[in-house]
């Protein structure tokens, strides 16, 4: 006799399995990122890797618009099943994505041509593989739209594996350098993004890109504005705290957050799977819609405070060992508000997938604006009046506050949408 699970289990276990899929996809991404954060901190020195962060930074910021342009309207309005039209949305989606990894190449080809600038060689990493790292988050987006998770892991198990040959190649050869290293990590998504193309059985198609642009105008304006409030808000808080208090104070904050990647893992992987969820929930009710949000808060928010606190009980000598003692020593010092900072900002996953879902695209963008203007005043104030510190408190208090200014948006976007169901 066939077993055959409950109704109810039935319907969890497709999400389950979502975002089980979601979470180990961005487990092996973040730690490709943790990986390539670890050897380019003991391979440079503190100043370095200040510089490092920035640069980081400025990869994010790329990442982001791209997939305001290129993949969140994918997720929004393609996800369901493979279909024709889902073939010509990621086709024109993946060619956007190139397109801003283009030219976020040449805008960082352009600062490292100006006079003064240090460490060339990270920033030239950063630049000449962009394209191949945008077009394999495109490739992860494109799988899970439809379902294919499983997709999206053996991808960036294919990056992991490369960048970590590549590893292995410069250090048998003594040729390790914060520039080969992050030139590795960067050739290992070019690598994954050509092997994205086999998987999806499509290719990008250039000829597409203004169509999908003005398909999408409608929302891409302001999720760009939305992602980069928060890449920007990043990157100029950071830049901020080295002018207030020095690239020590920018190694600190991010040492910290390269130890907590695994909060990344959790974020990342639950967002990547939360707004398809939260918009097949809209479909049934606004009380799922607000318990998956909830719950997908809840559940990355616990998560991340948990790691927070297991890896402040673990022995110091793990970090140093991680980091290398110079930046260790900035980064302990700071850890306990970076965890909060980072548990609280990744818990308002929820609120930003029921807005998503609701296509409440100015409301999400008012939330991002004033929470930039709250997380640089804090942060650069912060460091400003009491240096590292007084920067990361700054940061975990206003996060705070932030994730507040979210779950209230989310209730009034909801409250709208119902009054303009009804009307």
């Amino acid at each position: 006799m066939k077993f055959r699970r409950p109704k109810k289990l039935r319907r969890l276990a497709g999400p389950a399995g979502r975002a089980g899929w979601g979470l180990a996809d961005q487990a092996l991404s973040s730690l490709s990122n943790l990986a390539v954060g670890v050897v380019v901190a003991r391979s440079s020195t503190v100043a370095d890797f200040g510089v490092y962060a920035l640069a980081f930074g400025g990869y994010t910021i790329a990442l982001n618009v791209s997939r305001a342009v290129a993949t969140e309207p994918l997720a929004v309005r393609h996800s369901g099943a493979r279909t024709p039209d889902w073939q010509r949305a990621v086709r024109a989606s993946t060619a956007t994505a190139v397109f801003c990894g283009l030219l976020a190449m040449l805008a960082g080809l352009a600062i490292v041509a100006f006079p003064g600038v240090p460490s060339r060689g990270v920033l030239l990493a950063f630049a000449v593989t962009m394209p191949g790292l945008l077009l394999q988050d495109a490739w992860r987006w494109a799988f899970f739209v439809v379902g294919e998770g499983q997709k999206a892991f053996i991808n960036d198990l294919i990056w992991l594996l490369a960048m970590l040959a590549i590893f292995g190649g410069l250090y048998l050869t003594g040729t390790t350098s914060a520039f080969t290293l992050t030139l590795a990590w960067g050739l290992g998504a070019v690598i994954a993004a050509i092997a994205g193309r086999f998987q999806a059985g499509v290719a990008p198609r250039r000829q597409l890109i203004r169509e999908w642009v003005r398909r999408n105008w409608d929302v891409s304006p302001k999720y760009v504005g939305e992602m980069l409030a928060v890449s920007g808000t990043i990157q100029v808080y950071m830049l901020g705290i080295t002018a207030a208090a020095g690239l020590v104070a920018t190694a600190g904050i991010r040492g910290a957050q390269v130890l907590l990647g695994p909060v990344n893992v959790l974020n990342q992987g639950i967002r990547m799977i939360s707004v398809p969820e939260a918009a097949r929930a809209l479909k049934h009710s606004y009380r799922r819609l607000w318990l998956v949000g909830l719950a997908i808060s809840l559940g990355v928010g616990a998560g991340a405070l948990a790691w927070g606190a297991v890896f402040l009980l673990l022995p110091p000598v793990v970090g140093r060992e991680l980091l290398g003692p110079d930046v260790w020593t900035q980064a302990h010092s700071v850890l306990v508000p970076v965890i909060l900072l980072q548990a609280l900002g990744a818990s308002n996953a929820g609120a930003f997938a029921i807005l998503r879902a609701l296509t409440a695209a100015t409301r999400g963008l008012r939330v991002r604006l004033v929470s930039s203007v709250v997380l640089i005043t804090c942060g650069v104030a912060g460091a400003y009046l009491w240096g590292p510190k007084g920067a990361a408190w700054g940061l975990a208090g206003a996060s705070f506050a932030t994730l507040l200014l979210w779950w209230h948006e989310a209730h009034r976007a909801i409250a709208a949408h119902r009054r303009a169901s009804a009307d």
